[in-house]
């Protein structure tokens, strides 16, 4: 028997308002742990991706060898 079996089973037993907090604590975690479920419909985005993963685009672009003299102007070297 899968989880979601024992869950149906278990919550079938409950009187009405416990299943209720079931549902309710369901939805909590849902949200405290941002679960959305990935359909067909609610399918992520590279834009979506690109923002959960931290990606950033900088407003404009610059050379190795700028990027080279500010890590050694912070006293960091490559």
């Amino acid at each position: 028997m899968n989880h979601l079996n024992e869950i149906t089973t278990h919550s079938q037993k409950l009187p009405e308002n416990l299943q209720k907090e079931v549902l309710d604590f369901i939805c909590f975690l849902e949200t405290r742990y941002s679960f959305k479920p990935i359909t067909r419909s609610n399918q992520l985005t590279d834009e979506d991706i690109e923002q959960a993963c931290g990606i950033l685009q900088a407003p404009h672009g610059i050379t190795l060898e700028q990027m080279d003299v500010a890590i050694k102007k912070r006293g960091g070297r490559l």
